[in-house]
């Protein structure tokens, strides 16, 4: 656990990446939702905690029709504007939150190769996930990940996935913008094939990049974020597109977090299958990749099966006979 000894925060800027600490970084950089950076005054290693959110804060929802609506909307904008559009949405579960460390613990268990956090900020709110994406690590040499592309884990081995053109090419897409990245920095890099990976109950297409960043890490994570795995393509366009037309803000959701220079060691992930936990509720963000030839109705269900890789462990631990009578 990385704890500051204050509930003051610093903004998270280049120096940052000089010193110990925890990173916390919005999908959109605003005074409302500051990049944050936790300095690690005190870091505590299998740290048990007790701890419950106080939260309170009206979300917009939207219904399914009107999700399906929007979705559509998106569709047309890819086949005029965009390469790729990523379109979100809110789950709320209904669910007075209890000691969220259980929770914490129970998604460790459930995704053992995710990246799990709980991180809660004063005046910024609560949150907790168990992300798969990798946006940056670094040790030696560094390495990234595209991720993009999503079906359900039906139990086949990962070698024999088959997958469709529409994720094909929504993976495709991340992967090129990566290798374009690297290579207008003049950055040499090696990457795998694109290959199927397991997070919880569903499979992602991956391609793993290996490079040396040249000392200019956070010019370079700025440059990454928001991939298109989150956004879209042309970059800064698909992003003023969904500020505009999400009618929820993603605060943290499709940011990135994680520890830095711990143990000499820096791993920044994408805040994904993650929720906002307010004092009896969680917000659940889902989104998914639309490209022209999406259908509404199998994004619905993408965002419903997403949903669950976090709504099962909430039920589990806070609906369950064990919890209860602890």
């Amino acid at each position: 656990m990385v704890k500051q000894k204050n509930n003051s925060y610093e903004p998270l800027t280049a120096s940052s990446f000089q010193q110990e600490g925890f990173a916390f970084y919005p999908f959109k950089e605003s005074k409302q939702h500051p990049a944050i950076f936790i300095k690690k005054e005190e870091c505590i290693p299998n740290a048990k905690i007790s701890f419950q959110s106080l939260h309170t804060k009206k979300l917009p929802i939207l219904r399914k029709e009107d999700y399906l609506s929007r979705v559509e909307r998106f569709i047309e904008a890819t086949k005029q504007q965009f390469q790729k559009l990523v379109f979100s949405r809110i789950k709320l579960i209904n669910i007075e939150a209890g000691n969220l460390f259980h929770l914490f613990e129970a998604l460790k268990a459930a995704h053992p190769t995710a990246f799990v956090y709980l991180v809660n900020i004063k005046n910024i709110g609560c949150w907790i996930g168990a992300t798969p994406e990798r946006l940056f690590s670094q040790n030696e040499r560094a390495e990234t990940m595209a991720l993009a592309g999503t079906q359900t884990d039906l139990g086949i081995p990962l070698e024999k996935v088959v997958w469709g053109e529409k994720e094909i090419e929504e993976q495709a897409i991340v992967e090129r913008y990566f290798q374009n990245i690297l290579k207008q920095r003049q950055v040499s890099f090696t990457q795998s094939a694109p290959h199927t990976v397991k997070a919880g109950n569903i499979l992602h297409l991956c391609t793993n990049f290996s490079f040396d960043p040249l000392g200019h890490i956070y010019e370079l994570i700025a440059a990454l974020h928001p991939s298109p795995a989150v956004c879209g393509m042309p970059k800064e366009a698909a992003l003023q597109f969904i500020l505009q037309q999400e009618p929820h803000d993603r605060d943290y959701y499709c940011g990135f977090l994680g520890p830095v220079n711990i143990h000499r060691q820096t791993d920044l992930f994408v805040n994904l299958r993650c929720m906002q936990v307010f004092k009896r509720q969680f917000a659940l963000y889902v989104g998914g990749g639309i490209l022209p030839d999406s259908d509404p109705e199998k994004e619905w269900q993408e965002t419903e099966m997403k949903a669950r890789t976090l709504s099962n462990v909430i039920e589990k631990v806070y609906l369950s006979e064990q919890f209860v009578s602890y």
